[in-house]
């Protein structure tokens, strides 16, 4: 296909434009991406600049070069998924309602554990968003577009923005388009087609149960937050009985609270899986 580029293909090593994530703040349902730009080239105002932008901004941007015609038969990169900090912030919460019946030692475990692994998705929905970024920046059409430099440049955020000349005309150009088709074009038409007819009733069907099993995973994993916070709960306290003195099954307390562990562990596991089909309904 004329025009298509594959990552292969581009030079990660040019310089002439420079897109980092340097800094990223959670402010309750956002993250907030500070995105510092360095560039040479000419299409852009300064040399250096800095914008905040959240993660509906960055959908934008992905949807933008979808909707741009002169983009089509280029490989636009897949946008990062949404950022999403249940988990942890759900075993903080627990930690907290728990917190008189744990002592202190496994109190500060607890909350060193939930950090790590909050900081562990904090960085790698930073990660992904910056490579969402970099791949268009390092793809020599792609950073072209009017809409990129938009995102890269405008110090406001981009639903204050106004509109130019020449992205009002696109907008009544493709409202007249979808009128036209839907009042005159399809007026009369009918498809005889019956095997066009099975296919799209069978995708049809695919897609709603799609959504259907999605939301069934989601339910499911958030079942097992509550199995898994138990879990975690009763084998602590199983260890804790294990150490104290004059106690006759010391090593079957202190299996068990080990075995409990790892099936909180495969637990975990499978409430990651369950997210992922979650993710999966977000792009169909």
């Amino acid at each position: 296909m004329a025009g298509l580029e594959k990552d292969s293909e581009l030079d990660l090593t040019d310089q002439s434009l420079k897109v980092e994530i340097s800094d990223a703040l959670s402010e309750q349902e956002k993250v907030k991406f500070t995105i510092h730009t360095k560039t040479t080239l000419k299409d852009f105002k300064q040399p250096d600049f800095t914008v905040i932008r959240d993660h509906d901004e960055f959908i934008w941007l992905h949807e933008a070069f979808l909707d741009n015609p002169t983009m089509q038969g280029f490989l636009i990169p897949p946008p990062p998924p949404i950022p999403d900090f249940e988990e942890p912030r759900y075993k903080l919460q627990r930690l907290s309602e728990n917190e008189a019946t744990y002592t202190k030692e496994e109190k500060q475990k607890f909350k060193a554990e939930i950090e790590a692994e909050y900081l562990a998705l904090f960085k790698r929905t930073v990660s992904l968003h910056e490579v969402f970024l970099q791949r268009l920046a390092a793809h020599p059409r792609l950073r072209e577009d009017h809409n990129f430099h938009v995102f890269l440049e405008f110090d406001k955020e981009l639903s204050l923005r106004n509109k130019n000349t020449r992205e009002r005309l696109n907008t009544i150009v493709k409202g007249f388009s979808k009128s036209f088709d839907e009042n005159v074009k399809y007026r009369d038409r009918k498809d005889l087609d019956g095997e066009f007819d099975q296919e799209k009733t069978f995708y049809t069907k695919y897609h709603n149960n799609l959504i259907v099993s999605s939301r069934s995973a989601r339910k499911l994993a958030n079942a097992h937050r509550y199995v898994a916070s138990a879990i975690l709960h009763v084998s602590f306290n199983l260890k804790a009985l294990s150490t104290m003195e004059y106690t006759d099954c010391n090593r079957t307390l202190q299996k068990a609270g080990d075995t409990l562990e790892k099936i909180r562990v495969s637990i975990n596991y499978t409430v990651y899986l369950a997210y992922y089909c979650d993710v999966i309904y977000l792009f169909v």
